[in-house]
């Protein structure tokens, strides 16, 4: 049986993005990033069409969101 792949979170930001992406999976949460090259070659800021889009498996989201809630981030840190 086949798992279910989610949007988990967009980011605006590649480096964000890959941080983010190697918190989960140093903690055991298999992930992917997708549109990464679209965003970067055409950039359009708040947009959900040129995001970066991070995906994990739905029975990974509640240790995903425990993982996160433990971190901090770099858009947490500015504000």
């Amino acid at each position: 049986m086949e798992k279910e792949i989610v949007l988990y979170r967009t980011f605006d930001s590649s480096v964000e993005a890959n941080i983010v992406k190697d918190v989960l999976e140093t903690n055991g949460v298999p992930c992917f990033l997708s549109n990464e090259i679209f965003s970067s070659v055409l950039p359009l800021t708040n947009s959900e069409v040129g995001a970066i889009r991070l995906n994990v498996f739905a029975d990974d989201v509640a240790k995903a969101d425990t993982i996160l809630s433990n971190t901090t981030t770099l858009s947490e840190e500015k504000e």
